[in-house]
């Protein structure tokens, strides 16, 4: 486990420089994949320092595998059109590049594994157009897992060959927003590291959309990282603080080392938006609280640097500050992109 240490004189400059020199690696932002979306707001990411965030061009119940396709190809000309900020990260090489030339590396995620409508063929063409990892389900159970809002299944036949043909191609494996059983089995499953790429302890908020100390210790064996997300209903008193995040990255590194913590900010710019798809899409949120919806609140890219600065006021040490931000995720790419 690194060494959390004393802090440093001048934290505001030692902060402003840490931020800048670190690998800032966002594992999901949450906003909707609409095929039409104006991506400008990325440049948020940017000016927050980010270096790479990864978007969803798909998630189940709400989208068809074919508008899936739609939403990738939509964002990928949006990005190719925007070259001047922006670098698709179909390499960690692309990653690297857009640190040192201040662009912002931006890749696919799936929620959910509906996209591939049953036909694992489908993995390889999603990772061709850059999608760098994807969960099997999201929230509700489906032909290949289970998910974490629904009735606790394991992983199905089609479930274990879709995990092998992610560590196949070079896809991340990831177990946000799937059910306690089947998360478990994937990690049994899969021979490359595993991620949960936007969630919280659940022993500090209890829950069903945040992970059970044995699921961030199974994630840990596989050499993964568990990305603690910024949601406020998930973080508990629908808190967005950096406080709040720090306090659940603390519980993480504590548990499993600080190895195997980073973010996965989930943020959503519209506040509109999770209420209206609730909506559109109650299958999605089974018995959805409504109270909750209305008063979601998310943490957004701006807070990004001062995530760093709550890091370096608990005492985190530079090498660890920079892992948490980025490092460690960096790391499970390097292992498992192609």
């Amino acid at each position: 486990m690194s060494r959390i240490g004393p802090a440093r004189h001048d934290p505001v400059e030692r902060s402003a420089r840490l931020h800048s020199e670190a690998f800032v690696w966002d594992c999901h932002a949450g906003f909707a994949p609409f095929p039409d979306l104006d991506l400008s707001f990325l440049v948020r990411w940017l000016r927050a320092g980010a270096t790479y965030v990864c978007i969803n061009v798909g998630f189940d119940t709400a989208m068809t595998w074919e508008d899936s396709l739609r939403c990738a190809a939509h964002f990928r000309r949006w990005l190719e059109t925007h070259a001047e900020q922006f670098i698709l990260a179909d390499t960690i090489s692309d990653v690297h590049r857009a640190k040192r030339e201040r662009k912002l590396a931006v890749a696919f995620d799936l929620e959910g594994a509906n996209a591939l409508n049953k036909n694992i063929d489908m993995i390889s063409i999603y990772y061709r157009i850059g999608v760098r990892h994807m969960n099997l389900a999201y929230n509700r159970n489906n032909d290949l897992a289970g998910g974490c809002l629904d009735v606790d299944i394991p992983l199905t036949p089609l479930g274990e060959r879709a995990v092998a043909e992610m560590n196949r191609v070079g896809m991340v494996v990831d177990c946000s927003h799937t059910g306690y059983t089947s998360s478990m089995e994937i990690m049994e499953s899969s021979t490359k590291p595993v991620i949960f790429s936007h969630s919280n302890p659940r022993a500090l908020w209890d829950h069903p959309r945040n992970i059970r100390d044995e699921q961030i210790k199974a994630c840990a064996r596989t050499g993964g990282v568990v990305g603690v997300n910024g949601v406020g209903i998930f973080l508990g008193g629908n808190d967005t603080s950096p406080t709040a995040m720090v306090r659940h990255i603390d519980y993480v590194r504590e548990l499993v080392g600080i190895e195997h913590v980073g973010i996965g900010v989930d943020s959503v710019i519209d506040p509109n938006e999770v209420p209206r798809l609730v909506k559109l899409y109650p299958e999605a949120w089974p018995d959805p609280a409504m109270h909750e919806v209305q008063t979601l609140a998310f943490a957004q890219p701006e807070q990004l640097p001062k995530l760093t600065d709550e890091l370096l006021s608990r005492g985190y040490d530079d090498d660890s500050v920079k892992k948490v931000l980025g490092e460690n995720f960096l790391r499970v790419a390097g292992q498992v992109w192609r």
